[in-house]
This record gives structure tokens, sequence and C-alpha cells, in this order.
């Protein structure tokens, strides 16, 4: 691995990933003031079908180039390289077309019978042509993490969000006053612009990365087998788990009604958890979704090289990475939970969730590290069963217990969930790294060396809805956590982010 390439291109990720999510969560508080806690869990509805159909004809191909171009680059081989890219276009361009096809014409289905509001169908009518664009897109995403030109989809990636916020800010005061459906249209109209925007960019600057590319191909060995063995258990993941979510989350306004609530409460209680606190819980993952999604090609290439040491040592301490990262992130939710919700929504409602949700963190983002360290492993299968074990359960906790117990079985849902799909992951990562789990000096030291600033942070005289107050206790927390790390650390010079490197 290059060192230096691979930490320049961290920090231009998480970089772009902080102002893109940082947008994005303006964008939420932005749309709840504007359309309310109903319109973002009616927009929350209409992407669940959304993602299942952009998970049909996107999973699996964006990991599948990256794989492949990786392989045949480190050998050589460019024609062969050039070759992937092409057919990978050509089979996304007409698998999306085909479904962005199907789900126009079934939108009144989907829309009024599957999620049982009428008000979905105009706006997945609108989202079905984003489809190829979104496929294209997919693909030339994982050339560019292939040739390690992060730069190229970190611009992407912001121009998209632009595209999105332009559009949305300039209709929604035109569209919001005819009704929640139409306020709704208007975001999905930027997302369909957004990303024929973004297809457009990265089709370009494809041409010119790949006319420099010497060398012709006509056909690539083995294609067929390798798309089989790679693509298709992420994208069968993918869509098993985006199918059973689009059906858990229409069953959740339903459970909810049947545990007395009226249905627009309950659209409004799945906005407020699912599009305005979520959000909040995912956005520090910026820090950290960067190493999982760098980390596929150089762990496929030191597998490639069978150097069975460099695999385990990167993993090991992309694993420790993630534990120290999430652990503080947790305690910083739970103890700022009041201040998060009032300062970002001025709703004590988002912070009483975010404290309930945020024990979850650790499990969600070691998750999201674990499988990109599985997927450049060719462990695609055990990541597809595990997947599919966790959406049925969810789905089958989610119609027994929401009609019984309203929001809290759907608390307990996403709980269950996380720690049964991160156990599953964590045990097979361990099987086949062969690593050992520290418990203590994983798990227990950072946990207590979080806990005491925050403890004390928690007393400083600042208003509950002082952004300046927030900022600098979530500072006082990280210097504090980072000090007492300091003064308990081991003898460990070994562990350092620099240190991620093939031998």
């Amino acid at each position: 691995m290059n060192k230096k390439k691979f930490l320049v291109n961290s920090i231009l990720l998480v970089a772009t990933a902080l102002i893109i999510r940082g947008m994005g969560l303006a964008f939420r508080v932005y749309m709840s003031n504007t359309i309310g806690a109903e319109g973002i869990g009616l927009y929350q509805l209409i992407l669940t079908v959304y993602m299942f159909f952009a998970s049909v004809t996107t999973a699996g191909i964006s990991l599948f180039v990256t794989r492949l171009v990786t392989d045949y680059l480190a050998r050589g081989e460019n024609g062969i390289a050039k070759r992937c890219v092409t057919l990978c276009l050509i089979i996304s361009v007409g698998i999306s077309t085909a479904f962005g096809i199907m789900m126009f014409a079934f939108s009144n289905e989907l829309g009024s019978v599957f999620l049982g509001d009428s008000r979905t169908v105009l706006s997945i009518k609108i989202l079905a042509p984003s489809l190829p664009f979104m496929a294209v897109s997919a693909c030339l995403r994982g050339y560019f993490l292939a040739r390690r030109s992060v730069i190229t989809t970190s611009f992407e990636q912001l121009l998209e969000q632009l595209a999105e916020i332009a559009v949305f800010a300039i209709l929604v005061e035109k569209l919001a006053p005819m009704g929640l459906e139409y306020a709704c249209c208007s975001i999905v109209i930027g997302t369909t612009g957004a990303e024929i925007i973004s297809c457009i960019y990265s089709y370009i600057l494809y041409r010119i990365s790949i006319s420099k590319i010497k060398g012709k191909a006509k056909r690539v060995p083995h294609f067929l087998n390798k798309f089989t063995s790679i693509a298709l258990p992420v994208t069968g993941s993918s869509c098993l788990r985006s199918g059973l979510s689009a059906i858990e989350n229409s069953l959740i306004p339903t459970g909810l009604r049947k545990n007395g609530s009226n249905y627009t409460n309950a659209l409004s209680t799945y906005g407020t958890i699912s599009g305005m606190v979520m959000p909040i819980i995912t956005f520090p993952a910026i820090f950290i979704m960067p190493l999982s999604t760098l980390i596929i090609p150089e762990i496929s290439q030191a597998k490639a090289q069978n150097k069975e040491n460099s695999v385990r040592r990167i993993s090991e301490r992309l694993f420790r990475i993630g534990l120290l990262y999430s652990i503080p992130v947790m305690a910083i939710m739970i103890f700022l939970s009041n201040e998060l919700g009032t300062v970002i929504y001025n709703s004590s409602d988002v912070g009483i969730y975010i404290a309930i949700l945020a024990p979850v963190i650790p499990l969600m983002y070691l998750d999201s590290v674990v499988d990109g360290i599985l997927k450049g492993l060719n462990e695609q299968v055990s990541y597809l069963i595990f997947n599919f074990i966790d959406s049925v359960i969810r789905v089958i906790l989610t119609y027994f217990l929401l009609p019984i117990m309203g929001i809290k079985g759907f608390i307990i849902v996403i709980f269950v969930s996380e720690l049964l799909n991160t156990s599953l992951s964590i045990w097979r990562f361990l099987k086949v790294v062969q690593l050992r789990l520290k418990i203590f000096e994983w798990i227990i030291r950072p946990l207590l060396c979080v806990v005491l600033p925050c403890l004390l942070i928690i007393m400083l005289p600042f208003k509950q809805d002082s952004i300046l107050g927030l900022i600098i206790k979530i500072l006082l927390s990280c210097i504090g956590y980072i000090l007492l790390l300091y003064i308990t650390r081991r003898n460990d010079k070994r562990f350092s982010v620099q240190k991620l490197r093939i031998e």
C-alpha cells in the first residue's frame, strides 16, 4: 500500500464527507422546518421503495468493478481492466432501465397498495428515471476507487448534494402549499436531477481517465463466474435487505396506528426517528467510513498477493480504530442528547430519542468497518446470509411488537437488529482473519476514558440551546478522552493509522 496516498485519500474523503454530511444534516433541518415531521415520514416511506430498486440496479456493481480493476491493473493487464468497466456499464444500464420502467409502471401499486398512501405515487414516478444514471455512477465510482482517484468521487457526491438542495430550495416554496404530496415531489425532483448531473460529470472524467490507460482486450477471462461470485451475493444481500426493509417500514406506521396512534401521529413519529434522529446518529461516521471504503482494494490486493500477515495487521488496526472512535461518539451522544436535539431541531423529543438510540452507535459503526474488510476478503456470501437473517428478524419483530408496544417496540427492533448483525459480522471477521478480541484494551478502557470527561463537561454553565456551549462541550470531551487514552496507554507503539501498509 502507498501509505502517503492512502492518508491523502482518507483526508480527502473525510473532508468531503464532512461537507456533504453537514449539508445533508442542514438539509434535513430545513426539510423538517418546511414540511414537518409528517412530511419527513412520508418522504422516508417513498425512500424505502426507491432504495429497493436502487439496490437491485447498483448494489454489488461498484464493489465488482473495484475488485476486478484493482486485480487486473496490479497484474499489468490494463486492457482487461478497461474491458471490465465497459461490460459492467452495459449490464448496469440494461438492468437499471428495465427496473426503472417497472418502477414507473407499477407506481400506483407500490404507493397506494404496498405503502398504503396514495400521496407517494407521484414521487415514485419521478424517481424512476434516475435509476440508469445512478447505476452508471455506481460503476464509475468503483472504477475511480480502484484507481485511488478519491477526489473525483468526492466532488461527484458534493455536486450531487448541492444540486439536490438547490432544486428543493427553488421548488418547495411553490409546491409545499399544495400539500405534502407535492412537497415530497420537490425533494425527489432534486434527487433525480442530481443523479443526472453527477452521472454526466463522472462519465466525462471517466473518459478522460480511461484514455490514459493503454491496452485493449476483447474479453475478460471468467467474467460471468466472477460476476456471480462477487457482485451477485452483494446485490442479492442488498436486494433482500432493502426489500425486507421496505416491508418493515411499510409496517411501522400501521403498527403504531394499531397501538393507538392516528395515521398522522404515527407517520410523524416514524419521520422523527428515521428522518431526524438517525441522521444525527450516523453523522459522526464520516470520520470512519472512508477507511472502510478505501481499505477494500488494499485488502483485496494483499489477499491476491498472499500477504496474510499484512491482511491480519491492517484488519486488527481498522477494528481497533472503529472501537476507539465509536465508543466516545456514543458517550457524547448520550450525555449531550438534550443539547443536540434542541440546537439542531429545536426539539426535546429528538434529544430523548438520541439518548435512547446512542448505544447502537458502536455496533453500527463497527459493522460498517467489518463489512468493508469482509468484502475485501471475498466474504460476500457471509455478508448476504447475515443481512438476510437480520432483515427477516426485523420484519417479524416489527409485525408483532409495534401493535403491542408502539414506539418502544420500534426501538427494540433497532437494538436487536444492530446487535445481531454486528455480532455475526464480527464472529466471521475474527474467524477469517484469526484475531483474538481484547475486551478490556479495546472496549472497556476507551469507555472508562470517555465517561469521566463527559460527566465533568455536563456541569458547565451553558444554556441548553447554546450552539457555542455545545461545541465547547464536545471539544472538551474529545480532548479529555484523548488525554486519558494517552495516560493509560500500554506499550503499543505499533498502533497507528499511518501503519496501515502492505509489506
